[in-house]
């Protein structure tokens, strides 16, 4: 039942006073003081003490302007409300979801379409807060209890400048997983990406099959996109996923990026998913009306009144149990301190991630042989469990000053015209809405992304908050903050998208809430490092043009310790300033390959079956066997839904 029903009756002061105190508790933690001022002023009840009586017409359009900030702030928390269900102890289902974000959403979706399928959804977070629903704080869950709190283990090849030389790995702990938490940036990746993985082995995997259902989830909304001539060849209206471009006042950006762009031979375009994928680009996201649509917003939100869905929350599975057969009869679930088991007619589906998946699958008997021995651990198959890890690196340390300050800053107004009418500053994130594609010279085609942050000379609070997110240690961030101290500056971030370097999970123990071991392996490979480095002369290259040297631009030095012995600008300096300050994207993927089990490596097979385990599946990111070129969530949701028609058809055929 929607949250709001539970309004009915209440007095609208009695609704004001409890929005209040929700803002505060569940707000507060995650946003400034000026935002939190903000919402707590349009919501606070004084207004009703004074004009609560007045008839005149000022006070009616008082009471009106307060009724409608009451509704919008009443969907807000409807929006992030979800239906919760106690599983007792013993309970069939048809299928059990094991996870419920960016595909777990989608797959219990599409499996309680049929309604004589009971479907069970178990995620180990709770509901989300409001601050999720905002695009301009996105990613203020990492850190928080909406995190998994990942760390990988310190490696001699990355993440020198962090704390304690370890980077963080957020994911979402929460109704919607990571898709709740994310930049909401929908960037499918190239179609030879799919192509790649049908020649790997996997028939049915190309992106003439894929197109069909990146199209089956969307409902695109954007108007520049709906322009283009191809547009509903390559996008679909209808969908439960809504697509719109982002919207915000950043002409003057467009502009100088598109004509240095342009200087460099690249054009500026605004569907990075059609045909062209090299050049400058504007962003589309998951947005609703410039509001986060989440896979649990587009999926599962408006579906919890099917009577074959159920959504169990804080439920965290330790085990999936696999008989002497090897057959996956159900899971056990730790909730509120107990363990019960829910049994599964059909099919055990693995939607929890990329780390969460794998380690299930190792705590349940199937991996790495030597591995599980190790661990004490029944063998129960034998798979390359936790192998081929891949995520995209970003370099963040090219940092572009300029003489040109255009600030925007969060103000109550904004807040205003974010929760009435979905606009204005909070309705858009933080980054320029750019995103650049480049090939290297060794590349068939484009693997460097960049992305485009600006930040205003002395935007000390903010910048910080961004740089301790991301987990450097002091050094770093002092560094960065004396550049913006001095400077307005356009801080770039290439992107390296098709990785050769891989990584590995393992666990730490046989304890099903301890965290594992990830050695995420990059720049491990040569080739990792030499096609950044010519990211970086890219970025140079862009430095130089006419369109940004009108405006003093120039390639600041960052103050390394460990980098002040090489000269600014040499191939040394740049090599370790990536050691250094290099940064996970957050888009890990492949430690459950899918392939044909006589490669060797494989986890699943192209149905995205676990090998040799019946009623056994795993769909997910954690299934790429190479990671698309681009961000990772909407092959996802894509991979969901075919997973899914793979789960029906074979049960159709049976």
């Amino acid at each position: 039942m929607s949250r709001l029903h539970e309004y009915r009756g209440v007095s609208r002061l009695k609704v004001i006073r409890m929005m209040q105190v929700y803002f505060v508790m569940t707000v507060s933690k995650r946003l400034p003081y000026c935002i939190i001022f903000g919402l707590i002023y349009f919501v606070t009840i004084k207004g009703d003490d004074c004009t609560t009586n007045r008839t005149d017409a000022g006070a009616i359009y008082i009471r009106q302007l307060k009724e409608a900030i009451d509704l919008a702030a009443c969907r807000l928390v409807d929006a992030v409300t979800y239906i919760d269900y106690d599983v007792t102890d013993g309970e069939e289902f048809d299928f059990i979801v094991i996870g419920a974000g960016s595909a777990g959403c989608v797959v219990a979706n599409r499996l309680s379409e049929n309604p004589d399928w009971r479907v069970l959804l178990l995620e180990a977070g709770g509901d989300p807060d409001i601050t999720s629903e905002i695009p301009r704080f996105f990613g203020a869950a990492i850190n928080t209890d909406f995190d998994w709190h990942f760390l990988t283990q310190p490696e001699p090849t990355n993440c020198l400048g962090m704390v304690n030389g370890s980077c963080i790995w957020p994911a979402g702990k929460f109704i919607g997983g990571s898709s709740t938490m994310n930049s909401m940036l929908y960037v499918r990746g190239n179609p030879k990406d799919y192509d790649h993985w049908e020649f790997l082995g996997n028939p049915g995997w190309s992106y003439k099959y894929m197109l069909h259902y990146f199209k089956k989830s969307e409902d695109l909304r954007s108007k520049e996109v709906e322009m283009n001539e191809k547009a509903w060849f390559y996008h679909g209206k209808g969908g439960y996923l809504k697509i719109e471009s982002y919207g915000g006042n950043i002409d003057f950006y467009t502009d100088l990026l598109s004509s240095g762009f342009n200087e460099l031979g690249l054009q500026y375009l605004t569907d990075i998913n059609a045909d062209r994928h090299e050049g400058l680009f504007k962003i589309q996201g998951t947005l609703n009306h410039s509001r986060r649509c989440s896979t649990a917003k587009a999926f599962l939100h408006n579906f919890q009144s099917r009577p074959n869905l159920k959504t169990c929350k804080n439920s965290l599975v330790v085990k999936i149990l696999i008989n002497n057969n090897k057959i996956a009869r159900g899971v056990q679930i730790k909730k509120n301190g107990k363990i019960i088991t829910a049994f599964a007619k059909k099919e055990v589906i693995l939607s929890a991630g990329t780390v969460n998946s794998a380690k299930l699958l190792i705590l349940s008997g199937i991996g790495p042989r030597k591995h599980l021995e190790d661990l004490g651990i029944n063998v129960i198959m034998d798979l390359k469990v936790g192998y081929n890890l891949q995520d995209h690196i970003v370099v963040r340390g090219m940092i572009v000053s300029l003489n040109v300050d255009i600030q925007s800053n969060d103000t109550v107004d904004d807040t205003f015209q974010f929760l009435v009418h979905s606009r204005g500053n909070l309705s858009r994130i933080r980054f320029l809405h750019l995103l650049g594609f480049i090939k290297t010279v060794q590349a068939e085609y484009p693997n460097i992304q960049f992305y485009f942050w600006y930040f205003a000379k002395n935007s000390i609070e903010s910048f910080r908050q961004s740089l301790v997110s991301v987990g450097y240690n002091d050094d770093i961030i002092n560094a960065v903050l004396d550049i913006n101290s001095r400077n307005n500056i356009l801080y770039i971030f290439p992107l390296l998208q098709r990785p050769a370097s891989r990584g590995r999970i393992l666990l730490r123990s046989t304890d099903p809430e301890d965290y594992p071991l990830i050695y995420p392996g990059y720049f491990t490979q040569e080739s990792d490092i030499t096609e950044l480095l010519e990211a970086i002369q890219f970025t140079n290259f862009l430095t130089n043009t006419e369109a940004l040297k009108q405006f003093e631009a120039k390639v600041e030095k960052i103050d390394i310790p460990a980098c002040n012995q090489f000269t600014f600008q040499s191939e040394s300096y740049w090599r370790c300033n990536m050691a250094q300050m290099a940064t996970p994207s957050y888009h890990q993927v492949g430690s459950c390959p899918m392939g044909p089990i006589e490669n060797g490596w494989s986890v699943v097979d192209p149905q995205l079956r676990v090998h040799n385990i019946t009623g056994l599946r795993v769909i997910d990111a954690s299934i790429m066997p190479t990671i698309t070129s681009g961000n990772t969530n909407a092959p996802v949701i894509a991979i969901a839904e075919k997973g899914s028609d793979l789960v029906k058809q074979c049960w159709k055929e049976k």
